[in-house]
This record gives C-alpha cells, structure tokens and sequence, in this order.
C-alpha cells in the first residue's frame, strides 16, 4: 500500500545544480584600484568566492626602499576606499594557495608593478588568462623607478627572453 508521507526521491534536489551555492569550488580573483589618498593610487588583488563580503587582500605597501607584502584576511570586498574592481578570473580552490605563494616570490616594488608582476606568474603557471598581464600593464602609465620584474621562477624553466 502507498504511503501517504511525503515522497522523497532519491538522488534529486529541490534547487538545480547551476542554482545552488558552489560550496568554493573556486575563487575569484579581483584587481582592486583604491582611490588616490595623497595622490597615490593604489592597487592590490583581492580573491573571495562568489559573492561574499569576505575578502583576501594582497598588496605592496609602504613606500620606495621600505616595502611589505600584505596578505589581509576576511577584509571587506566593497570597501568605501575602492574606486574601481575588475574581474581577472577565477581560481579553483586547490589552486588558491598558489596565488598566495606566488605573491611571495614577486619582489616588492611599487603596488602597480608589483600587481602587474604578480598577473604575470599566475598567467605562467595558467592561473590566469594570457594577456592579462599585457593588459594592465600597458594599458596604465606605471612609476618605473622601482621596477624589479616579476621575480626568479622556481617552478618552470622561462625563457627570459620569451618568458614562457
């Protein structure tokens, strides 16, 4: 005889898979232009999973010969002191602690540069989309007195002539 219970389906959801929440199969990453205090625009790569508040932030700071690299936890994604944010791609969640050791090994220069060069290692080991890094760096007029380049490659042997 038929229950008259609810019927619960076996191996069906009520939200379609597309629908639901991803559970951080991946992250985004995000270049961050903060707006000009004194003068100085500053930039940093942000990775959160989609839609969240929640944030990382990583950046250069402080100022020619005395720089710090910042990796900011649970920071706020649409804070009062951003101008403008751009999607560069997204990462998948085994991948993300890539991005964080790769910022490491970028020398620490001026934020834009070091943003820039920080683009260009992910592109290397295919974090990234090729061209990325072409893009914001030529396509902004950057301060190139502090220009160290994007940093010894320790996990592929680049071209230095073609970087690849």
């Amino acid at each position: 005889m038929p229950s008259r219970g609810p019927t619960i389906r076996s191996q069906a959801h009520s939200t379609p898979r597309d629908r639901r929440h991803d559970h951080g199969r991946h992250y985004e990453l995000h270049l961050q232009i903060c707006k000009p205090q004194g003068g100085v625009i500053h930039w940093m790569l942000v990775t959160r999973h989609p839609h969240s508040q929640s944030c990382t932030r990583l950046h250069s700071t402080g100022y020619m010969g005395n720089r710090n690299l910042e990796i900011e936890y649970n920071k706020r994604f649409d804070s009062w002191s951003v101008e403008s944010t751009h999607l560069l791609g997204e990462i998948h969640r085994d991948n993300i602690h890539t991005v964080e050791a790769e910022a490491r090994e970028v020398p620490l220069q001026s934020c834009q540069l070091w943003a820039c060069y920080l683009m260009l290692r992910l592109e290397r080991r295919g974090l990234l989309a090729e061209g990325t890094f072409d893009h914001y760096m030529n396509c902004y007029e950057h301060k190139r007195e502090e220009n160290y380049g994007p940093g010894h490659d320790h996990h592929h042997h680049v071209c230095p002539v073609h970087g690849r």
